[in-house]
Parts: C-alpha cells; structure tokens; sequence
C-alpha cells in the first residue's frame, strides 16, 4: 500500500503469496477500503468485455451484519465469492455504514459470458495474515486469496 495516501485517496492492489494471491485496498473511510477490497478480488480473475453501462447487470443485496472489522470484511469477500459461483460475475459495487455497525448496499453483477476470465476464480479467504483497520489517516485492508 502507499505509504501515505492523501485525504479522500482510494485504491488497491493485487499481489503474488506462495500459491495464493494477496489484495490490498485503503480509502478514506471503511466502505471506500471495503470497496476497493471487493474491486480487487474481482480483478483476480475477471474483466468487463465492454464499459462500464455496456453490460447488462442484475442488482444484488450485499450485506454484513455487525461485527469485528475482520468479520466483515471476510463475509463480504465471501458472498462475492459465492454470488461469482451460484449468479455471475460482480462488475460494481455500493456500501454505506449500517446503523447498527454492519455494512449494507449492493453489487451489480453481470453474466459470466459478459466478462473475460483472466484468472482462476477464487476459492475462500484465508484468515491467515489478514488485517483492517485505520492507519496513518486511512482505512486499509489486507486479505490473502485462496486461488
């Protein structure tokens, strides 16, 4: 991650670990990082075949209840894991705080023959080496990516 992300800067990034591969993410608050977190496990192994507003989408709830930052950030990894598996490929995604200290919003999600498969599809998150949290004026993620 940068070492010093500026006020209101978001973003992420995709690395190699061992057989598996790690994301990290940071924003400004904790559903900007939460986000780019979910952006980057999406660009592990897919690709829009057209813009933004080209693919057609299906809007789908995506929620995690209240609970350790930890917590939330491996159950909404997860539901994109499962919608990948059982609906189609999440191309956007919209979170806000929940009243209660959960996350709500949702994905838009395209067929899989919407999008190019540039990876293998993820598996699970490990809850090895994970981490959230604020730090040095940002929220930032770290999650490594059974593959």
């Amino acid at each position: 991650m940068p070492p010093s992300p500026g006020r209101g800067t978001r973003g992420h990034r995709i690395g190699p670990h061992t057989a598996d591969c790690v994301i990290e993410a940071w924003g400004p608050d904790r559903c900007a990082c939460l986000t780019e977190a979910l952006r980057a496990l999406v660009e592990i192994f897919a690709e829009a075949k057209a813009p933004a507003g080209e693919v057609p989408v299906t809007q789908v709830p995506l929620c995690a209840e209240p609970g350790p930052d930890i917590g939330i950030l491996v159950a909404l990894l997860e539901e994109v894991i499962y919608t990948t598996d059982v609906i189609g490929v999440p191309v956007r995604f919209q979170l806000w705080d929940a009243d209660d200290g959960g996350v709500r919003g949702f994905m838009e999600v395209a067929a899989h023959s919407c999008v190019e498969q540039v990876g293998p599809i993820p598996k699970a998150v490990s809850y090895h080496e994970i981490e959230i949290g604020p730090r040095d004026g940002a929220w930032r993620c770290r999650a490594v990516i059974d593959v």
